[in-house]
């Protein structure tokens, strides 16, 4: 009798771990990765007195920096590479006037939100989200660089 109430117990836990929603457990792991990368980028940035920028992709995100009045990529920092989130994946940026920012071909690679060199950063909300499932996870950014996951 014994047996059996331990081997139900067991068999409970596993039904309920494999059970999840494994696409919202992705999305939330990312969303908490991409929010320490922007304090990170946004530490560096004061540090290094520089300013730092993110440009957001619909599937992926990099940071720059603004070299001689131009944004490239930051290339000596290995944690803020280029991302690419997993396949299934959408993110969909809002900046402070609440629009989602127009990419035209020219400004898809120019950043939307700056992280500046005195902590500032631009006040935004970053939803990520999959057809999978219904659930959402939003990055909220203010303008003092406080960040909240929700």
């Amino acid at each position: 009798m014994v047996v059996l109430v331990i081997i139900g117990v067991i068999l409970t836990f596993i039904g309920l771990s494999g059970g999840g929603d494994s696409r919202a457990e992705q999305m939330q792991r990312e969303m908490r990765r991409l929010a320490a990368l922007i304090e990170l980028a946004s530490e560096e940035a004061m540090l290094r007195s520089e300013q730092l920028a993110v440009r957001f992709g619909e599937t992926d995100y990099e940071f720059m920096i603004l070299e001689a009045d131009q944004w490239s990529p930051i290339s000596d920092i290995p944690l803020l590479r280029p991302r690419e989130l997993p396949k299934g994946i959408e993110l969909r940026l809002e900046l402070q006037e609440n629009q989602p920012p127009g990419l035209t071909t020219e400004e898809a690679e120019s950043p939307q939100v700056f992280l500046l060199s005195s902590g500032e950063m631009t006040p935004f909300i970053l939803t990520f989200s999959a057809p999978e499932t219904e659930r959402r996870f939003q990055v909220k950014a203010s303008l003092l660089g406080r960040l909240e996951l929700e």
